[in-house]
């Protein structure tokens, strides 16, 4: 562990109170990155654009805020040119799993050593609001969720967990910003595994997602531990099994789980 508590830059940061980029941000700058005991010069932190976008601003490292979409394109590029480099790329739902989206399987099979950090806050927030493929939609008769406030989503949401397990990511978790420990454990474990990492981040934006959205996630969030049962939701006719994440085929059980029936939070497969 390295004597210096905070890898952050003097910047402050502009999120909304209550973002939950907060808890990202302290999960990496007086958490995860001082427990690694890694110098801020073999750090390289790359964003796209969008709210969790600014991070590179704020942590006293290499940053590199690129284009839309591109975050994981570059952090690749820079880890092929120095592979001595710890390589983080963080982005928001919109900027990866929209516009970014193509370049998520072929990182994954090329399994290049970066840890992506996809912080999903439903909806695209820093252009005021708009669906993403994130957007929880509303069924006819079903749901509380609405659309922020432009139009209503009417395409279901795209799961990026099961997306990246069928892929075959060779380390997959989710965690969710109000419990930064838990977070911090997932960065570190992201960024020690050899091979491509991706980590989701639940965060719902506090000004264009409902309250009900954030409150749901909360109260109905399970937490995977290796060997103890997986607590499934109750519209579920499976058995629940012990977890396993050293077995893909478990895992893309686990991720076809509905995220707002259940959300998973924990190391859903740690490959090679």
């Amino acid at each position: 562990m390295t004597v210096t508590a905070d890898y952050r830059t003097g910047l402050k940061p502009v999120w909304c109170a209550g973002c939950g980029n907060f808890g990202l941000l302290s999960a990496l700058t007086r958490r995860a990155l001082p427990n690694l005991g890694i110098p801020s010069h073999r750090v390289l932190i790359v964003s796209g654009i969008g709210c969790s976008s600014r991070i590179p601003a704020y942590v006293d490292t290499y940053g590199f805020n690129s284009i839309h979409g591109r975050a994981i394109a570059i952090a690749q590029g820079a880890k092929l040119a120095k592979p001595e480099l710890t390589v983080i790329a963080v982005g928001g739902d919109g900027d990866l799993f929209s516009i970014g989206a193509g370049h998520l399987p072929h990182a994954v099979r090329r399994n290049i050593d970066i840890t992506c950090i996809m912080v999903n806050n439903f909806v695209y927030a820093l252009t005021k609001g708009q669906v993403s493929p994130t957007t929880p939609h509303l069924q006819r008769g079903e749901g509380p969720f609405l659309s922020p406030q432009f139009y209503p989503p009417v395409d279901p949401i795209l799961d990026m967990v099961s997306y990246s397990a069928s892929t075959g990511a060779s380390l997959i978790a989710q965690g969710i910003s109000s419990d930064v420990s838990h977070l911090q454990w997932l960065i570190e474990e992201g960024i020690k595994h050899e091979g491509f990492s991706y980590i989701s981040v639940l965060t719902p934006c506090v000004v264009f997602s409902p309250p009900e959205l954030s409150s749901t996630i909360r109260e109905k969030a399970s937490y995977l531990r290796e060997g103890e049962l997986v607590e499934l939701p109750d519209s579920s006719t499976e058995k629940p099994w012990l977890h396993d994440p050293g077995n893909i085929s478990l895992a893309l059980r686990l991720a076809q789980v509905p995220l707002l029936e259940k959300p998973l939070l924990g190391i859903f497969f740690r490959g090679k």
